[in-house]
Order: C-alpha cells, then sequence, then structure tokens
C-alpha cells in the first residue's frame, strides 16, 4: 500500500510518498499556491490510497479537501486527537508544532530504550527531548542560519546581509566585517549546539542525538560529540509513523 505525507509550509510544501515504510518517492513546490503540489500528487504513477497533512497552511482544509478530490480513500489531517507512539508531557501541547512531534516520535522508534535530543537544524533551530519511557517532555526554539543573517541586517544601520556560503564554513576569527558576521552567526550557532548538547547530556544518561533540517549536514562534521545520528528526513518518516500508527490502530 502507498502512503503520502505532506509537511506544508508557508512557503514550501514537502511529499513523499512511501511504500513498505520505504521513501519511493519525494516531491517539493514553493509558492502559496497549492495548485502546482496539487498537480504533482496527481502526476505519480500510482495515486497513495492513505494520506497525512501536518500543515501550518491556512489552506489547510482546501488541501484536504482537493486529495480527497484527487481519489485518495483517506486523508488525516494532523490535529489533536490523533494516536502519536510517545507520551507528551508539553504544558501547551495546542501550540507544539506536528515536525517537532514528528521527529521525537521517529527518534524515539530508532532508538526505543534511550534518552533522545533531537536537533533540527532549519530555518529555526529546534531541540527536542523524548525520554527512554517514551515521554516528549519539551525544549527549545531559536533563530536558524537565514533568520540570524536577516536579523544582523534589518535590525542595524550599516550592517549588510548575507547568504551562507554553500561549501566554506566560515573561519572562527573573521578578518572584515563580512567575516566577522559570518563567524558571528554560523560558528555562533555551532557553539550554541554544543552548549546544548553538553547541558543534555549532564541532566540525561545515555543521550542519543539525532540529527536533521536543511543545514544538519553542514553542522554534522563539525559538532564535538562524536556518534551523532543523522536523518535528513527524519520529519518526513515520522508523519509516516504517525500515519501508521492512525489507520493500523483506527
Amino acid at each position: 500500500m502507498r502512503q503520502l505525507v505532506i509537511d506544508a509550509g508557508n512557503t514550501l510544501i514537502k511529499g513523499a510518498v512511501f511504500e513498505n515504510s520505504q521513501i519511493i518517492e519525494r516531491f517539493h513546490t514553493k509558492g502559496k499556491s497549492l495548485a502546482d503540489f496539487l498537480l504533482a500528487v496527481s502526476a505519480l504513477d500510482q495515486l497513495p490510497q492513505q494520506a497525512l497533512i501536518s500543515s501550518v497552511r491556512a489552506d489547510s482544509d482546501s488541501l484536504y479537501e482537493s486529495l480527497t478530490d484527487l481519489g485518495i480513500n483517506q486523508v488525516l489531517s494532523f490535529r489533536s486527537g490523533l494516536k502519536l507512539p510517545i507520551k507528551i508531557q508539553y504544558k501547551t501541547p495546542e501550540t507544539l508544532g506536528t515536525d517537532r512531534i514528528a521527529n521525537a516520535c521517529m527518534a524515539s522508534a530508532i532508538f526505543p530504550k534511550d534518552n533522545i535530543l533531537t536537533i533540527d537544524i532549519g530555518t529555526c533551530i529546534k531541540f527536542d527531548m523524548v525520554t527512554s519511557d517514551q515521554e516528549y517532555l519539551g525544549g527549545s526554539i531559536s533563530p536558524g542560519v537565514k533568520i540570524r543573517y536577516k536579523g544582523l541586517s534589518s535590525f542595524t544601520g550599516k550592517l549588510p546581509y548575507f547568504k551562507k556560503m554553500q561549501e566554506e564554513f566560515p573561519e572562527l576569527i573573521g578578518t572584515s566585517t563580512e567575516g566577522s558576521i559570518r563567524s558571528g552567526v554560523e560558528n555562533g550557532i555551532l557553539c550554541e549546539i554544543n552548549g546544548m548538547i553538553d547541558a543534555y547530556e549532564q541532566r540525561f544518561d545515555n543521550l542519543k542525538i539525532a540529527l536533521t533540517g536543511g543545514d544538519a549536514n553542514r553542522f554534522s562534521q563539525l559538532l564535538k560529540k562524536s556518534g551523532i545520528f543523522v536523518e535528513p528526513e527524519l520529519t518526513l518518516r515520522g508523519l509516516h509513523l504517525i500515519l501508521k500508527t492512525n489507520v493500523e490502530k483506527s
């Protein structure tokens, strides 16, 4: 059986088709319109029978209706009431991002007997803690690479905006304004992640680290802790796990 999971943000909609718990196709579209994404779904060589939508968009209901109209038999929206393979101990679960939940669920499935810290390095940097008892405790959110570069330019009078370099990682000591900004942004993030890992390791024994997000590979080789599990598709795989949990037990 083929199953579709959708991670719909305000500017990017990601989709992945699973068969036998393996991703067999992935795609994404940019922009506010749903049309291109729905066209990509309709162009699949075989329409999935089940789907899960995780969305922060205002047109989530339209996406749900459109997928149903395409002929997908069972479409679920990630809302309260879905069964989860972990227990949520967050004080405000209604405000908890579904990507954070998905990351925690998948990491807990990969390391079911361990304490796990997931680190999602994307638009924001999100730390999320799951205990060996499969309890999600919470974590933290801070600005990611792009936000930090934009923030320095937006909130100062003279500092320019730079995009992150695609290949090189900034030197620790910047010898120009550009170099200083790049070091402050990216080495600052590196020190933040290393420091947070140290803090969590002081509190939790036998801690596993799962790294994901668009900038995960950029930072993974530079972190001082060895043995970090890197999975770029952690969120999509977590959404698929949640979909299976609900359709198999519904």
